[in-house]
């Protein structure tokens, strides 16, 4: 994500974002302090967001009355809000900003999904699968090899073995198409922007309008894992969850995967162990042949082929240049040998590659 395109409260909602304000992910901190660092052009946005997620936690932990509620508005207009407003455009102002609080209260609350208001799904635990009744048809795949299901509305659903799945014999009845499951599965989604696709497994609920993704929850294990390979998901704990852990959920996009710990009840993400190449990219392996190019046009290659966004201090390294013969190598890979060739090294960060570097000469 291109986070120089987002606006204050894309930012204020950010649930990254609010883990760098609150300091509560290292990870998150050490990303957003990199980031602004080499993007100062972002610098009046951050502030601003920032004091938004600041007023937004006060509020979230004192109940006000009306008169208290004027008096946060004003303090937060006064920090917020350019000094130079002409007087007559403050009422409009502070109901526009009023409404934008509202949503990113609510927002910061639970996880973005960009179609979640229209939703209304209950909590879901571990015994969810079990507790769905007559009316669900059940596959289990008792083979060795894969059991592909049809759905009613077009979705195929790959269950490995010892893997199962329930969803109702009305499928497309409901206002939302949700099954329940437990292993190994790849889903392809037919898209439906009307009625998304919910997958209820152990405690997490992922959530796509039409997508390819993957998704490992065996009964009793420890960890839960999602991968995403087109489209866009999202992927979150139950409500009890969100409330006492600040890291409730997370967007996926292509290439990217998150594990989720179901003991310290915590998100993990990160890119893919072998991300692929995006099919609408354009992008051929004979453009990673590389002749005395910029590092910045390098990098830019290599984000519009796999879909990540690849953070490096532009000043520090505008001096580096890049003589590599690349090709059918793998991301990390080519990233290694990018890294050793101009003397830097790379982690991945929240799915965003982050490159440490001196400088070249």
């Amino acid at each position: 994500m291109d986070h120089k395109n987002l606006t204050v409260e894309d930012l204020a909602s950010n649930e990254s974002f609010i883990d760098w304000v609150k300091q509560s992910d290292p990870e998150a901190v050490k990303y957003w302090d990199l980031y602004i660092s080499t993007h100062p052009e972002i610098k009046e946005k951050v502030d601003k967001a920032r004091t938004l997620v600041l007023n937004l936690k006060a509020a979230e932990e004192i109940d006000y009355d009306g008169a208290q509620v004027d008096s946060m508005w004003a303090k937060i207009q006064n920090r917020v809000e350019a000094k130079t407003e002409p007087s007559h455009q403050r009422t409009v102002s502070k109901m526009t900003w009023a409404v934008v609080l509202a949503s990113v209260l609510l927002l910061s609350a639970s996880v973005v999904f960009w179609f979640e208001s229209r939703l209304v799904v209950n909590d879901q635990h571990p015994s969810a699968y079990n507790q769905q009744g007559d009316d669900f048809i059940e596959r289990i795949n008792e083979t060795d090899q894969p059991l592909e299901v049809q759905l009613e509305d077009g979705s195929t659903i790959v269950l490995e073995s010892k893997s199962k799945l329930k969803y109702k014999k009305d499928f497309l009845n409901d206002s939302s198409r949700q099954v329940y499951m437990f292993g190994k599965a790849f889903f392809k989604v037919t898209k439906n922007p009307y009625k998304p696709f919910i997958v209820h497994s152990n405690e997490i609920v992922v959530k796509v309008l039409g997508t390819s993704f993957r998704v490992e929850s065996p009964e009793n294990g420890e960890n839960i894992l999602v991968s995403v390979k087109t489209g866009k998901v999202s992927v979150s704990a139950p409500t009890d969850v969100i409330k006492n852990n600040k890291q409730g959920g997370v967007i996926l996009l292509p290439n990217q995967q998150v594990t989720y710990e179901r003991k310290n009840r915590q998100f993990e993400k990160t890119l893919i162990e072998s991300p692929e190449f995006l099919g609408a990219t354009g992008i051929a392996p004979r453009d990673f042949v590389f002749d005395n190019v910029p590092i910045a046009r390098a990098f830019q290659t290599i984000e519009s082929a796999y879909g990540v966004e690849i953070i490096f201090n532009e000043e520090v390294m505008k001096n580096c240049y890049i003589t590599a013969p690349l090709g059918s190598e793998s991301l990390r890979d080519k990233l290694k040998i990018i890294c050793e060739t101009i003397g830097a090294s790379y982690e991945i960060i929240d799915a965003n590659v982050v490159i440490n570097s001196a400088g070249c000469q």
